[in-house]
């Protein structure tokens, strides 16, 4: 698993996450209480535009 990309956005940073070639993963982590959710590769996108 490789970490690709990370964007911060306070008080959140997702991550672009590479598990095996050709297969891509998102996540978002609140940064004040630790919480972990799954994101759509479009979610992640218009994170990236903010």
């Amino acid at each position: 698993m490789n970490l690709q990309e990370a964007v911060v956005e306070p008080p959140y940073v997702a991550f672009a996450i590479r598990p095996n070639p050709g297969v891509w993963e998102h996540v978002r982590v609140n940064s004040e209480d630790l919480s972990v959710e799954p994101i759509t590769s479009t979610q992640y996108l218009k994170f990236k535009e903010r």
